[in-house]
């Protein structure tokens, strides 16, 4: 196959195919990021009450000096 016939086959084949939805690839991706802010948001939150109790642990068994 000669480099000259390759333009036209793609063009060819490229006709047959689907035309993209924009909107549905809009509507996706705002799905994917909505989701990754949801679980981030969840991971942080996980974070911050595994954080306190760590803190309330060590006040309770001693190992940070109760002030004041």
């Amino acid at each position: 196959m000669r480099r000259e016939d390759i333009g036209p086959l793609l063009h060819q084949v490229s006709e047959d195919l689907p035309e993209v939805s924009l909107a549905d690839r809009a509507w996706t991706a705002g799905v994917i990021l909505n989701r990754r802010r949801r679980r981030t948001a969840l991971v942080g939150v996980l974070l911050a009450v595994g954080f306190a109790l760590a803190v309330l642990a060590a006040f309770a068994y001693g190992w940070l000096p109760v002030t004041g």
